[in-house]
């Protein structure tokens, strides 16, 4: 059974939380659409959070596909570097001297350990959701057996890829949804910040 938090989400079953999963895309076009199509200059800023928002859409996209197809392996790790690109939004909003080194395709960029050691201490629930993702996504104990079970005196493997458990599925769509309401949140923190689009107008406000 899923518990009040996943069921909070809309996710009750495999065929809500697909329905949920594929709806939340649409907090991320919301700030893209409201911020990009009252832009009248480009800027460096402008460009990275363009690069911000279609990332994530690519992520949530696929993150769904695969959760949907039953696929833990695809799914986990496509959800943890979702998890990463909202920590990503987080850093950039909060240090515009390096929100440069995100568009700087030949030099170092930012190390994925510092961003997501800055979004442990500033985003509220980021440490729990990426921690138990990244042990779903890395070839350790929880990602690395999805396919092997045992029962009884005997060793159940597949190659094809499955989830052990149907609330794992439902974990999963519940987290598709949570980083797409994160992200959209980013987004217009992130626009406000720089004064991207309406944000550069006299007295804007948005609510978020």
């Amino acid at each position: 059974m899923p518990s009040d938090w996943i069921k909070a989400l809309g996710v009750l079953n495999a065929e809500t939380g697909a329905t949920a999963a594929r709806a939340a895309s649409e907090k991320i076009i919301e700030p893209a659409k409201r911020v990009l199509g009252s832009s009248q200059q480009i800027t460096l800023r402008l460009v990275v959070f363009q690069g911000f928002v279609a990332r994530a859409q690519a992520l949530h996209e696929g993150a769904t596909q695969m959760v949907a197809a039953e696929n833990p392996h695809a799914a986990f790790t496509l959800l943890r570097a979702y998890a990463e690109n909202a920590a990503a939004i987080l850093y950039a909003k909060d240090h515009p001297k390096r929100v440069q080194d995100f568009s700087d395709a030949e030099g170092h960029g930012i190390p994925i350990g510092s961003i997501t050691n800055y979004a442990r201490k500033r985003f509220d629930g980021f440490e729990g959701i990426y921690d138990q993702l990244s042990k779903f996504a890395h070839p350790q104990a929880l990602g690395l057996l999805a396919s092997s079970s045992i029962k009884g005196t005997s060793m159940q493997w597949a190659s094809a890829p499955h989830f052990q458990q149907a609330d794992d599925q439902l974990l999963a769509y519940a987290w598709v949804v949570e980083l797409a309401e994160a992200t959209r949140h980013l987004l217009y923190e992130f626009a406000k910040q720089y004064e991207l689009g309406y944000f550069a107008q006299p007295h804007a406000t948005v609510t978020t």
